[in-house]
């Protein structure tokens, strides 16, 4: 992983991810773009002349204080080099626009931790980048984490779909770079695997041969939300995994808050793998 891709909007959330980039790759050179949007709407009271000139005004004003930050971070002589990025765009798309131009290995995104898991936990705009990107992984950080040594990695899936080395590539990287377990849960309702899913575990098991892996069976506790949330305070993990294919854990994640009233406040960061 070379370029990282942080939505920037000098938000507690924004610069609680940046932090955490910081640590997590701590004594690697990278190249870290910070990205900042904002949504020029033409005002009606205006000529068209005074919209362009309030247009490029923002922009200027936006893209100096980016800038300025950019310089100041460029200072700490940490093996990091930051860039800055201002687009007068949707999210989604300036995201899209950045992973394409600057060959994005991994977006972190700050989020607020709350109550409501679609709305807040991850935040409208967060949950938009994890569903309009298709290539590209996506770190979400609660703005109450503060970054702490990873030496467990919870990867949750059910094994009925198969696994590539190209969606795992970025959960080994991190693995191989903090020297970390991955440890492998499976929340399947039923209590013996299927053929096909002991086949999927064993793929599964071959593709993390380079790091150490262990697999354990959750008991299922009332759902998959809570089950997950539980085992996370007693393992006492320091990053959540998923991959998001389509009707999976994840996107039922979403909707189980809603459904079940069921409160999940993950206190660890969530990384998000695409399926590919």
């Amino acid at each position: 992983m070379k370029n990282i891709l942080i939505p920037y909007d000098f938000s507690e959330a924004a610069i609680n991810a940046l932090n955490y980039t910081k640590k997590i790759f701590e004594g690697n050179k990278i190249n870290v773009f910070l990205l900042d949007v904002y949504i020029g709407e033409r005002s009606y009271l205006l000529s068209e002349e005074h919209n362009q000139e309030w247009f490029s005004q923002m922009d200027d004003d936006i893209e100096d204080e980016l800038s300025y930050l950019v310089g100041i971070l460029n200072e700490e002589e940490n093996g990091f080099t930051y860039h800055s990025i201002v687009d007068s765009n949707s999210l989604t798309n300036a995201v899209k626009e950045a992973i394409k131009k600057e060959k994005i290995d991994l977006v972190i995104s700050g989020t607020k931790g709350a109550k409501s898991l679609a709305q807040t936990f991850m935040g409208t705009n967060t949950i938009k980048i994890i569903n309009s990107i298709d290539t590209t992984p996506v770190l979400v950080v609660p703005t109450s984490y503060k970054y702490k040594p990873i030496d467990r990695v919870i990867f949750s899936t059910n094994f009925k779909k198969t696994y590539t080395k190209e969606e795992l590539e970025t959960l080994i990287a991190i693995c191989k770079m903090k020297q970390c377990e991955v440890e492998v849960v499976n929340l399947s309702v039923e209590e013996a695997l299927t053929d096909n899913q002991k086949n999927h575990k064993n793929i599964l098991r071959d593709l993390l041969g380079e790091v150490n892996s262990s697999f354990k069976k959750l008991d299922w506790n009332d759902s998959e939300t809570k089950t997950i949330q539980t085992h996370i305070e007693a393992s006492h993990g320091q990053l959540l995994v998923f991959i998001n294919h389509h009707y999976s854990f994840f996107n039922k994640l979403l909707n189980e808050n809603v459904i079940k009233k069921i409160t999940f406040s993950s206190s660890i960061p969530l990384l998000i793998l695409p399926e590919l």
